[in-house]
C-alpha cells in the first residue's frame, strides 16, 4: 500500500493500463463512467484482482 503519489495513483494506474494495452494493439471498450467505477472499486478493496482481471478481459478489444 505504499503509494508513489500523494494523490493520483488511481489515475496513473488506469493510464498505465491503457498505454500498455494500446502498445499491444488493444483498448478498453467501456464507458468512462464504468471504467471509473471499476478503478474506484479496485482501489477501495471492493473488487479483487481476479474480478478486475475478468472485467478487463470482457472489456478490451483489438485496435484496427
Amino acid at each position: 500500500m505504499n503509494h508513489a503519489f500523494l494523490d493520483g495513483n488511481k489515475r496513473i494506474g488506469h493510464a498505465a493500463m491503457e498505454v500498455f494495452l494500446v502498445l499491444n494493439g488493444y483498448e478498453i471498450d467501456a464507458p468512462v463512467d464504468e471504467q471509473e467505477d471499476v478503478i474506484l472499486s479496485l482501489a477501495a478493496g471492493k473488487l479483487e484482482r481476479d474480478g478486475f482481471t475478468e472485467w478487463v478481459r470482457k472489456h478490451f478489444k483489438s485496435i484496427g
